[in-house]
Order: C-alpha cells, then sequence, then structure tokens
C-alpha cells in the first residue's frame, strides 16, 4: 500500500492534465494491486468473513479508500469525499460509477475466482489458449485440491463459505456449484460479479444511506454514459481531451460534491441563492444556455459524421449540416434546426430507405427541477420524474414559443404553422433533451439506439402540427 500511495503521488506530481491522471491511477496503480485482494481474504478466519461479499471491510480496505480518496481530492480539487461519493467511485462504469478497483467489492470475489482457476486447472489441465492443448498438472500439485469440498484448510473453507452464493449468481442456481468451478467462463464470472456487486452496492448501501441532497438524484448520477465519457474516453484524439475546469466539475456533478464554494457569498441574476453543487444555475431559466446547447450540437454533429456513413444512413459527413435556411418555405431565413440530416434517395440498395427529404434536431436543456405535468394516466407510477421532465422540454419544442415574419412578403406564421410548414416539407424533427446530469430524452434516444420512446405528451386543441411532428 505504501508503494501505491508513492506511486499515486508521483501521478498528481508528474502530470498537469487531470483527466489523464485519472487515467492513469485507475489503469496503473488501483489495478495492479487487484492480486493482493484474493490474499486478504485468505488470511481472514471463516467467521469473520462479511455475509455480503461485496462489503469487505479490512485494513487494506481502509488503506485503499484513504489512497483514492486523498487522490482523487487533490486531483479534482474536493472537500474529502464523503461516503456516498466513496461507493460510487468503486462501481462499475457501466452502473454508472467511476470503475476505480476497491478491495471492498473486488475482494473476495478476486478470491473466488483465483481459486476457482486453481481447481479448474488441477481437473483439466492449463489453459494456454484456444484449441491449444491443456498440459495437465502433476499429481503432487492435482492432490492438494482433490479434497476442496471437504478440507478444513482455511482456503477452502473460505471458499466454500461464498461458492453456493456465486453460483447462484453465475450460473443461477445455488446448487450448480460445480458447474460454477469448472464449466463457467472466467471472464463471464468476473463480468457478471463485477456488475452484481455494483447493483447491490447500490441497492444495499447507497439507497439506503445517501442523504438527502443525494438521494433524490440518484438515477441521473449513475448513467453509464457520463461515467463512459469521463473514463473510457480515447485521449489519442486531441479533440477528445476534456479540459481540466471542465473535467474536474464534471467529476464533482458524478459524485455530487461541491461545484461552487463559499456559494453563500452569491447570488443568482435571476435574485435566489445559489447551491452548492450547482444546480441551481443548471436549473435557472435566466441563465443563457447558447454555450451548453452549441457544444452539445458540434459534439453530435462530429459524432453523426462518423457514424451515419457506415450504417449508409448518409453517403458523406457532408450531409450533416449545422443551422441551415430555407427549412420554412415562407420564412426562408428562420433556422428551426441546430443541425439536419440531408437525406439522399439515390443511395444505393443496401442505404437506409428513409421517406423524408431531411432530419431536424433541435438541443434543449431543461431549465426547471420543479415536477413536469402528468397525465391523468398514472405515468408517474412507471416513469422517472427525470424522464417525465426530460419528455416536458420536447413537447416545448415541438409547441415552439414563436413564429416569424418574413421581411420581404410581409407573410406571418405563427408558432404553429412553423411546424407546419416543417411537416409539409417532408422532414422529420427531433428535439435533443438533456437533463442537468447529462440526461437524454427518449425521443432521441429512439433515434439514436432504437429504445421505446415515452407515450406522447398532450398538446393543446391550438397546436395540432406540434402534436403531428410529435407523431
Amino acid at each position: 500500500m505504501a508503494k501505491a500511495t508513492s506511486d499515486s503521488k508521483k501521478i498528481l506530481a508528474g502530470l498537469d492534465d487531470v483527466q489523464s491522471m485519472v487515467k492513469v491511477y485507475s489503469t496503473c496503480t488501483a489495478h495492479k494491486l487487484t492480486h493482493l485482494f484474493g490474499t486478504d481474504v485468505i488470511n481472514t478466519p471463516a467467521p469473520d468473513l462479511p455475509s455480503n461479499y461485496f462489503l469487505w471491510n479490512s485494513d487494506m480496505t481502509k488503506g485503499f479508500s484513504e489512497m483514492t480518496n486523498s487522490f482523487l481530492q487533490s486531483a479534482i480539487g474536493s472537500e474529502p469525499l464523503p461516503p456516498h461519493a466513496e461507493l460510487i467511485t468503486s462501481m462499475s462504469i457501466k452502473a454508472g460509477g467511476l470503475g476505480l478497483q476497491h478491495p471492498r467489492t473486488c475482494a473476495v470475489t478476486q478470491f473466488m475466482l483465483t481459486t476457482k482457476r486453481c481447481l479448474q486447472y488441477c481437473q483439466d489441465g492449463v489453459w494456454l489458449g484456444y484449441n491449444k492443448h491443456r498440459p495437465a498438472l502433476p499429481h503432487t500439485i492435482t492432490s492438494l485440491y482433490n479434497t476442496w469440498k471437504t478440507t478444513q484448510t482455511r482456503t477452502m473453507v473460505n471458499f466454500r463459505t461464498y461458492a453456493e452464493d456465486f453460483a447462484s449468481i453465475c450460473c443461477g442456481s445455488a446448487d450448480l456449484v460445480d458447474q460454477f468451478v469448472f464449466d463457467a467462463s472466467l471472464n463471464k464470472c468476473r463480468e457478471t460479479m463485477r456488475e452484481h456487486a455494483a447493483k447491490m452496492t447500490r441497492e444495499v448501501t447507497l439507497e439506503r444511506t445517501a442523504p438527502d441532497y443525494v438521494a433524490p438524484k440518484l438515477n441521473q448520477m449513475l448513467l453509464q454514459e457520463t461515467s463512459m465519457a469521463l473514463m473510457t474516453m480515447p485521449r489519442l484524439e486531441p479533440k477528445n481531451r476534456i479540459k481540466n475546469v471542465t473535467f474536474c466539475t464534471a467529476m464533482k456533478r458524478k459524485l455530487r460534491l461541491i461545484v461552487i464554494k463559499d456559494h453563500h457569498l452569491f447570488r443568482c441574476k435571476c435574485g435566489a441563492k445559489v447551491d452548492p453543487w450547482g444546480d441551481h444555475c443548471l436549473g435557472c431559466p435566466a441563465n443563457h444556455k447558447g454555450y451548453l446547447s452549441n457544444a452539445a450540437r458540434d459534439g453530435i454533429c462530429d459524432i453523426f459524421k462518423r457514424i451515419l456513413p457506415v450504417t449508409k444512413m448518409i453517403h458523406s459527413g457532408t450531409q450533416m449540416e449545422k443551422e441551415v435556411g430555407n427549412i420554412v418555405p415562407s420564412l426562408p431565413t428562420l433556422k428551426p434546426f441546430d443541425l439536419s440530416i440531408r437525406l439522399n434517395h439515390l443511395l444505393t440498395q443496401g442505404a437506409w430507405q428513409i421517406p423524408f427529404g431531411r432530419i431536424g434536431f433541435d438541443v434543449v436543456f431543461i431549465h426547471s427541477d420543479k415536477p413536469a405535468p402528468i397525465d391523468p394516466s398514472l405515468e408517474a407510477a412507471f416513469f422517472s420524474e427525470s424522464d417525465l421532465r426530460l419528455r416536458e422540454g420536447e413537447r416545448k419544442k415541438f409547441a415552439r414559443r414563436t413564429g416569424g415574419t418574413n421581411n420581404v412578403t410581409s407573410k406571418t406564421l405563427s408558432a404553429d404553422e412553423v411546424i407546419g410548414e416543417i411537416n409539409d416539407a417532408n422532414y422529420s424533427f427531433i428535439p435533443i433533451a438533456i437533463g442537468p446530469h447529462g440526461e437524454i430524452g427518449s425521443v432521441f434516444k429512439r433515434f439514436w439506439d432504437g429504445s421505446d420512446p415515452l407515450p406522447l405528451p398532450s398538446f393543446s386543441k391550438d397546436r395540432p402540427e406540434a402534436k403531428r411532428a410529435a407523431e
């Protein structure tokens, strides 16, 4: 631990890019100690083993927590990490955590899988690769493991303590211990246990102990997408490198740490007090979100230029256009889309066959934490408050606030008539609603990954074109 702590301090002293610091710490410092986690379990008497494998506690656990907390505190310039933030750092990236290895959740799993591999090798020989001969171990070694079901050696007693739990999680039944030990894929078991540990950490510990300022935000905080952006983004491409101030702010939002120090000394332009986590700053309509909107637009446009030609939706990245005019025939100078896809219907037969001439997108950041309007269909029982607020943001984009007047022809269109001309031009309109923790609205998610959208919101009778566009 002393060597690892020293290495973490060298990372802080040797690098000036915070994203690189965290990545190096995750990959090199934290990860290279995992082989010691199992040793910690072996040296613990069976009566002292915790009933929950994902809540390992020992001197190593405490030392590891101190090292990680000290590192992150120095790297992102935060206060000491509270308990909820410690838990999130050790949860898997798929579960919305930071994926930093920690003996709390990994020690028992590391011990169990290492012992499982030894038992497999004794029975089946040493695995050297696919389609390669597995050399058998000598009898002097295999005989040590033949009585693993009955021997009272500490290693096997501890292994049997958790064997049924691991068999239940990895193989579906506590009765399938032999299948877990000898047949189950080691890598699949490792991945399954990692995600199960994250799930149980959230359900058993985090959701029960989270303070009031954290609990209502957990679903938004634990988004896999934001975890991947912070922890897995390849940095060889310069534009993937996040500026220090942006990365530190995003990490603090992820872990629900104080973003604005001395917040009690400040007031928003609307007159309200500023909270320490930045919620009001992101939620207040008085704060212009143009910079955020443009950054989201540009990022999505760059992604589309790379992905859509591969999926054969477009032939070239030049078909991605930002804020073009001549979308609304009666108001040619109006630019209702932040970005749009100009579709080409002369592509080869293998390309997408889409009936629209253009797909337009408009970015909207959700401004308020106030409860969203709920249709009289018990929607609150099926959808989260965040999802409903995102849908309300999408509804407001369909039912735009303003129309416009053509300065040449003096023709005036109402807001709904603008949407009507977009519909009549055979253009599809997709709002990109983004929440304060990076949540994405269901309409754009349906385009992005095919997931089912929420039911349509209600539109007033004077907004028939808005409803038509949403449908």
